[in-house]
């Protein structure tokens, strides 16, 4: 409910704004997107994004978990909302959506999405920068076994695949998606989930 909408509602906004102004600042597009087929199985792949928003606090056991789980929840908040300045000042349009066709399911659900999310909003992916953010802090926070470790990251692998076989994102939006993890992570999410299991948040958990 707190992603639903701290996340949900910004994105849909500034979604809805590029939209009306209808503009781009510049193509971002390589030859080697539009060579990359819409594959209606990945689209499962894509729908489980949504899954990543709960996977830290539904297995969070311990209080210490989660105390982690709030305040990774709260940092991940706070480091998209420069990302939010990025989809209204520089709006980048992804022009791939007729490659999608088909009457099976998984198209229709898809379509669905379309039909609200508009082909902006798109560097760098969220869907890619959110859910590789959650599979880097996983292990900080959670008892993971090592082979469900590897499950969750080849699931994020295809996940990320996912992004462009809906043509949803261009190679440039998923790199850059993951480049703001990478910087979240280490430089803003990481320490604060190392302070909170050093128990220097506790003043403030019971003044909450």
């Amino acid at each position: 409910m707190f992603f639903l909408v701290a996340i949900g509602i910004p994105y849909g906004t500034t979604n809805r704004i590029s939209e009306f102004f209808g503009w781009t600042i510049f193509d971002p597009s390589l030859a080697l997107d539009e060579s990359i087929p819409y594959l209606s199985i990945l689209n499962l792949a894509y729908f489980s994004f949504y899954a990543y928003y709960v996977l830290i606090p539904f297995f969070a056991n311990s209080e210490m978990q989660k105390k982690c789980a709030i305040v990774f929840s709260q940092r991940l908040f706070v480091v998209t909302l420069p990302i939010f300045v990025v989809f209204l000042l520089l709006p980048v349009e992804v022009d791939l959506r007729s490659g999608v066709h088909g009457d099976d399911v998984l198209t229709s659900l898809l379509t669905l999405i379309h039909g609200v999310d508009q082909p902006y909003n798109a560097w760098p992916s969220l869907h890619v920068g959110h859910s590789l953010c959650v599979v880097l802090c996983a292990p900080l926070i959670l008892n993971i076994k090592r082979s469900i470790y590897i499950t969750l990251w080849f699931a994020w692998i295809l996940l990320t695949i996912s992004t462009m076989t809906t043509q949803q994102h261009y190679i440039f939006d998923v790199m850059t998606g993951i480049l703001f993890a990478l910087i979240a992570h280490h430089r803003f999410i990481k320490p604060s989930i190392e302070k909170c299991k050093s128990n220097e948040y506790d003043d403030a958990f019971e003044e909450l």
